[in-house]
């Protein structure tokens, strides 16, 4: 039982109570639903708690205020069948900021997924030609029925064992090619983070690959290296507690 009543006494207009319903209690009933969205996200644990303020990128850059304004918007029809597609380095936020999106979108009373892209592929490949995996199945499945899926590391061969076998690189483009076109032909929002840009899927995939993510997709470059700052922020965080030792003594 919640401690939080749904309705409370409020006299009307003649005087007489009334019950309406609590606005404490549609708050409530807002962060525990995002609570268990958030735990059937497959979304890290690592990202629960941390934020878009945690960014320690530009926030003036077009990047940036793009991928705010698209989160902000999941619930409106601005971005129906529009798609993110974030790329950088290594340690440039790409994870975090995809994984704020879908938390703006669960607090929106949205489902969101995250899965990575060797996961989802390995399932792809389960249920391809006359094979059947209902686990698998049933994964694919209930992704393709959010309304905002995040993939991330896709386009990285090195990601699954998958490519290391020749006869299987084309199998798995031709899942890719399969599995994205009927998320983009969909009302759900996807956003995608590699490490490289789309002209390498031109070059390690397929022209069709490349062709549907270049003409489906806002592709956004992030540049700001995460580690180098965190390192950065330890180095003073260990500083001024050094300081504060020494003052007490």
């Amino acid at each position: 039982m919640s401690e939080i009543p749904k309705f409370i006494k409020k006299k009307n207009k003649d005087g007489d109570d009334c019950l309406i319903l609590n606005p404490e209690y549609e708050k409530y009933r807002v962060r525990q639903r995002y609570s268990i969205y958030l735990k059937k996200s497959g979304i890290p644990p690592f990202y629960y708690d941390i934020e878009f303020d945690d960014y320690f990128g530009e926030k003036n850059s077009e990047a940036y205020k793009t991928i705010i304004s698209y989160a902000n918007n999941l619930d409106s029809e601005t971005t129906n069948f529009s798609h993110l597609y974030l790329y950088g380095n290594n340690n440039t936020q790409k994870t975090a900021l995809a994984c704020n999106i879908l938390k703006t979108g669960m607090r929106k009373g949205l489902k969101a997924k995250f899965v990575s892209a060797g996961v989802l592929i390995s399932k792809l490949m389960k249920v391809q030609g006359y094979s059947t995996d209902y686990e698998a199945d049933k994964f694919i499945t209930d992704l393709k029925n959010s309304k905002v899926l995040c993939i991330d590391d896709i386009f990285d061969s090195n990601k699954t064992l998958f490519w290391k076998r020749e006869e299987s690189k084309h199998l798995i483009i031709a899942e890719w090619d399969t599995f994205l076109r009927e998320i983009v032909s969909s009302n759900t929002k996807l956003i995608l983070t590699s490490n490289f840009y789309i002209d390498n899927i031109k070059n390690d995939y397929s022209g069709s690959l490349f062709e549907l993510i270049d003409r489906n997709f806002i592709t956004l470059e992030l540049t700001e290296n995460v580690k180098r700052q965190r390192k950065s922020d330890l180095i003073k965080a260990i500083s001024n507690d050094t300081i504060s030792e020494n003052e007490c003594t």
